[in-house]
């Protein structure tokens, strides 16, 4: 089946709401909520279909823009590729001039709205922060350098150790303070689940949890990890590590192709700082995630 390039607005004004709008029942997916865009013609960069799909559809003039995610999704009837985009800088206030409905929606109630299977990835995507602290305890120095660096906002944190009389107060305290936290094994309470690269090949149907994440290091992993929908990945190694130089690094293209197979965000992990940000996102991943880069 002809795969189809899409072109995606995820609009974005000043308080962080986002444009959404309904789509025409006639259409592919009718009676859903989307962000706009349309398919790039083959005489079209994405910008340009970016830009001329915003126009006709909204009446806005894109000014700015700058990737957030590429996801392939292949429904019974349509394979597409979303080339989405968050479009920070325009000049217009978004309108349906076909008709549709168009509502600016705050980002945390994105979810209470139906839209299409492929758009999942979209979602987590921009509730996700770009930077992933990953830990085996926690302790108040470094919970004092994150602080330091990085807001709730940009941050997330995966402690790989379960709840227990020692971190419990640490973990309920950085929630407090807006920080999503991942703990190893089943949380209830905060509805978070991460499963190591076996426990998801082990698992047969999704958890009944608010997020999933998982630990991917191949082919095999991601597309397990597609069949379970889960929310996000974190894909390793990157490039081979001092814990582990017996290993060899993915690379970055490898990087790339296993992150373009993947349904949902992405988290480059192994062997990368903080400063291989721009790589990362350059070769499609949401963020960077590491142990020792986050260190105090």
């Amino acid at each position: 089946m002809k795969l189809v390039h899409v072109a995606v607005a995820v609009i974005e004004r000043a308080n962080g709401d986002i444009c959404i709008a309904k789509r025409a029942d006639h259409q592919h997916q009718g009676g859903l909520w989307e962000f706009p865009g349309g398919k790039v013609e083959s005489d079209e960069t994405v910008t340009q279909a970016l830009a001329r799909e915003i126009h006709e559809e909204l009446g806005v003039i894109v000014l700015g823009h700058y990737p957030l995610i590429s996801v392939r999704y292949e429904y019974p009837d349509k394979h597409v590729l979303l080339d989405v985009h968050v479009v920070n800088e325009f000049e217009g206030e978004p309108h349906g001039k076909e008709g549709q409905p168009v509502i600016w929606c705050p980002k945390d109630q994105l979810a209470s709205y139906s839209f299409p299977a492929a758009n999942k990835g979209i979602l987590n995507a921009i509730l996700l922060p770009p930077y992933l602290a990953v830990t085996n305890e926690l302790n108040q120095p470094l919970i004092d350098g994150w602080g330091a660096h990085f807001s709730p906002k940009n941050l997330m944190i995966y402690l790989r150790e379960e709840l227990n009389s020692n971190n419990q107060a640490l973990v309920l305290n950085l929630r407090a303070q807006g920080y999503r936290v991942t703990v190893k094994g089943a949380d209830q309470e905060s509805g978070y689940l991460h499963l190591s690269s076996a426990e998801l090949l082990a698992t047969d149907d999704r958890p009944d949890v608010n997020w999933l994440s998982a630990s991917c290091h191949n082919e095999e992993e991601v597309l397990k990890a597609n069949a379970l929908n889960v929310d996000f990945i974190l894909l390793s190694p990157v490039n081979s590590t001092p814990t582990h130089p017996e290993v060899l690094g993915m690379g970055w293209p490898r990087f790339a192709e296993l992150a373009l197979m993947a349904h949902m965000p992405v988290y480059a992990l192994g062997g990368i700082g903080l400063d291989d940000m721009g790589v990362a996102k350059k070769n499609g991943a949401q963020g960077i995630a590491g142990i020792s880069a986050f260190l105090p």
